[in-house]
């Protein structure tokens, strides 16, 4: 809620179209719906076919953040695949300091800047 733009939620199906960049600058279009028993936030139009192509998998994450021009921008941290062929978020394995999260948190809260670092391998 706090990156989307607000759902008119006196309607009976609150809903609205969403248009995000990735990294590459190509645009995805997704229907941002609020509905269900509980209620609750759906990306339905376009999430299918985001999903194959980005090849998405369970653990994966999509982060939607608002640049500074104020466009919607999209990201996807892969979850990281073991041996077992179970998968876990690539942050929790990579970050043994979880005041790193609480320091993110922290400047996304009081929007602050910080940095993220990313080291392939």
């Amino acid at each position: 809620e706090d990156c989307f733009p607000p759902l008119d939620y006196s309607q009976q199906r609150p809903s609205q179209e969403l248009v995000a960049k990735d990294l590459h600058g190509t645009e995805w279009k997704f229907r941002h719906i609020y509905r269900g028993q509980p209620r609750r936030h759906l990306l339905t139009t376009g999430w299918s076919a985001f999903v194959n192509k980005k090849k998405l998998v369970s653990g994966d994450a999509v982060l939607f953040l608002r640049g500074d021009d104020g466009e919607l921008r999209l990201g996807v941290r892969r979850a990281v695949q073991l041996k077992n062929g179970s998968a876990f978020p690539a942050l929790y394995s990579q970050c043994s300091n979880l005041g790193t999260l609480a320091n993110v948190a922290h400047a996304v809260a009081t929007k602050s800047m910080f940095q993220i670092f990313y080291n392939p391998r």
